[in-house]
């Protein structure tokens, strides 16, 4: 069903990019900054980051089928990617420290918008990853591309409200909310991540 894909994509996308801890990074990286100045580089980055999944999920099966890879291959490579994803983090890839590592090495960088936000924090290799995962199993269903387009709206309308509310969701959740959410977001990823490698070797012919 149509919803199916939707819940699932959009369950997926949400885990990956992980909003709220998106949220924190960019707070961190726009300290000082106006608050105009601050809305509109979260759509830049949000359009930037959209746009790169779109293009991905239409164009990343065909461009597996000319390098000869299989899609149950890049099913179990793609979970193998998305599980190192999960195990960052699970194991602090958000904690405070993290991100004050991040805002020192990010802080010269003149376009933050693009660099680290939309790439890689939302539209890193995971991501793409679930994208051409996801838009591989959409395909077999009539209108599953449309539903997975409309599930990456959602996600981006998610991310964009996280984004231009930064500051206040971070003092809403909390250092430690930020970093439970983290960890149980992982765990939900890693689960993901071996269905799809699981998937994945169901789909392969052995010979």
């Amino acid at each position: 069903m149509l919803i199916e894909i939707f819940l699932n994509a959009f369950i997926t996308l949400v885990v990956i990019t992980d909003p709220l801890g998106t949220a924190a990074v960019f707070t961190s990286l726009v300290v000082g900054q106006e608050g105009a100045k601050i809305k509109a580089m979260a759509v830049k980055a949000t359009l930037i980051a959209f746009f790169l999944l779109v293009f991905f999920s239409f164009l990343g099966a065909p461009l597996l089928t000319q390098l000869g890879i299989s899609i149950p291959a890049f099913r179990i490579a793609g979970g193998l990617l998305l599980f190192v994803t999960a195990f960052r983090m699970l194991f602090g890839d958000h904690d405070p420290q993290s991100l004050k590592g991040e805002e020192g090495a990010y802080g010269d960088r003149s376009d933050i918008a693009v660099f680290p936000i939309a790439i890689p924090l939302l539209s890193g290799p995971g991501c793409l990853t679930a994208v051409i995962l996801l838009a591989s199993k959409a395909q077999d269903q009539t209108g599953g591309q449309a539903a997975l387009i409309a599930a990456m709206v959602a996600v981006s309308i998610v991310t964009l409200v996280c984004l231009m509310g930064a500051g206040a969701v971070q003092r809403f959740v909390g250092k430690s909310g930020l970093n439970i959410l983290a960890r149980v977001m992982g765990v939900v990823l890693a689960a993901m991540s071996v269905q799809f490698i699981a998937d994945g070797i169901r789909g392969m012919s052995f010979y």
